[in-house]
């Protein structure tokens, strides 16, 4: 038996997770190198030290902003 679904907006798209996907697992499924980025979560930043820890919720709009580096 699968676990429930929840739907979420990542990066602009509409996307269903497995209930209790947390930040880090989401940035694995996408294939995001989680030290190069920043994310947001209902328009608030996520701490990274907090992203294995902080589970999305139903109709949770997430940004993820890569840092980029120059000069």
């Amino acid at each position: 038996m699968s676990s429930p679904t929840i739907s979420i907006q990542f990066n602009g798209q509409s996307m269903d997770v497995a209930q209790g996907t947390t930040i880090s697992q989401l940035l694995q499924m996408a294939e995001i190198r989680s030290q190069l980025v920043a994310v947001e979560v209902n328009l608030e930043i996520v701490p990274k030290e907090t992203h294995g820890t902080h589970t999305v919720q139903e109709g949770d709009v997430i940004e993820v902003v890569t840092l980029v580096g120059g000069g």
